[in-house]
């Protein structure tokens, strides 16, 4: 077996690591690349890693290194794990980077059939002489019809809470199943997706040897649960062409509608979205319209959204073009009175993407290289601002 090794080089970063305050959301999203079980199987692979390494005032590397992804698989469990990063935003300090465990595993057939991911660190609180902790773990299950459909999806918080007296040093240990969500999902004959049904279970608190559920009343709570109900149904018609998405609320309610239309190529040329069919005082309103327009380059997508009722989106126009092969080549926001336009632009070598550019309104650049070893695996990337380097990723493969 082979080691990759990736080490990325952020040369210059807004990310600030540990806790803090004013955090707005955490994107779940790193900006690094992962590979996936069959890149591992196909590069004979076991071990990807990542790191960032920061620049002095005088920008050389300096030897301090930070550890932002590590991913492994084990071929016999046929799972991959490891440790990953997520960047998390606040209002009014600059963002910074979480961490979490995760195992993944698959069937024979390559599919996901199991997620667990949970927090590297672990916060202690001390409090009236007691230290207190928790232990979290999301849980996340997968099941398959014979044609490898997906047709369910379980998620569970799994949470171990601790305290421990600082006087008798006794421990008390409460283990919850918080809410369990589960999705099921049918087709139609032509394996379409038809409908998709949502259960929230009830939280529950587990036996422990510091803790007896029977003695306890509100052992099962159900104060945001929610009996199975339909949450989202797709309609088609006889070209086997989406015409109808509809969300439900849990009060079996309709939320939002989107309808499709097509042109005498089956192309979709025009998508309406409305909402506010579940409100008992207003009626159902105009959400967006999109409209589609094709040519021989690429087509052009137009998005006008409602901004005069309540909930909805505050600018009015978006128009975005895409090259001959789907990508998004500029993107155009409209106000009132102004535009703001974003370029996109990409070169490849064969299959191969060497080149990437972004060109904001206010004449911002930003540029991406793509540097191939021999054998046509990505060794480097590098991303220059306005002509700055900025981040270097580095791919070595031993």
């Amino acid at each position: 077996m082979k080691t990759v090794i990736i080490i990325i080089l952020l040369l210059t970063t807004s990310f600030v690591f540990g806790q803090r305050s004013n955090t707005i959301f955490n994107t779940g999203t790193n900006d690094f690349k992962e590979f996936s079980r069959q890149d591992f199987i196909y590069n004979n692979l076991m071990t990807i890693s990542a790191y960032s390494y920061s620049l002095n005032k005088k920008g050389k590397l300096k030897k301090d290194s930070l550890l932002l992804y590590k991913q492994q698989f084990d071929i016999l469990q046929n799972k991959l794990f490891g440790l990953s990063s997520s960047k998390v935003y606040q209002s009014h300090e600059p963002s910074f980077l979480t961490w979490h465990e995760f195992e993944t595993y698959y069937d024979n057939n390559g599919q996901v059939i199991r997620e667990i991911n949970k927090p590297k660190n672990i916060e202690k609180k001390v409090e009236y002489g007691s230290t207190n902790y928790n232990v979290v773990a999301d849980e996340t299950k997968y099941e398959y019809d014979n044609l490898q459909r997906e047709t369910k999806r379980s998620y569970t918080r799994i949470d171990h809470y601790y305290s421990i007296s600082k006087y008798t040093k006794d421990t008390f240990h409460l283990h919850t199943l918080e809410r369990p969500r589960i999705d099921e999902y049918f087709y139609n004959s032509d394996n379409q997706k038809t409908q998709w049904y949502h259960t929230v279970d009830s939280t529950k608190y587990l036996r422990t040897e510091s803790y007896n559920p029977e003695k306890d009343s509100n052992a099962v709570r159900c104060s945001y649960c929610h009996s199975r109900y339909l949450n989202v149904e797709w309609k088609y018609n006889s070209d086997k062409k989406l015409t109808e998405w509809i969300s439900y609320t849990s009060e079996n309610l309709i939320h939002t509608k989107r309808n499709y239309f097509y042109d005498d190529q089956q192309r979709l040329i025009r998508q309406i979205d409305s909402t506010g069919w579940y409100f008992t005082t207003i009626k159902p309103y105009w959400e967006s319209t999109t409209t589609f327009q094709y040519s021989d380059t690429g087509k052009i997508v137009a998005k006008f959204n409602n901004t005069k009722e309540i909930f909805v989106n505050s600018t009015p126009k978006i128009i975005s073009y895409f090259d001959i092969n789907d990508k998004l080549i500029k993107q155009c926001t409209h106000s009132d009175s102004t535009e703001s336009c974003t370029k996109y632009s990409f070169v490849y070598n064969k299959a191969q993407k060497v080149k990437e550019e972004i060109v904001f309104e206010n004449g911002t650049i930003n540029l991406t290289k793509f540097y191939y070893n021999d054998k046509g695996l990505l060794r480097e990337e590098r991303t220059l601002r306005n002509g700055n380097l900025t981040t270097l990723i580095r791919y070595y493969y031993e």
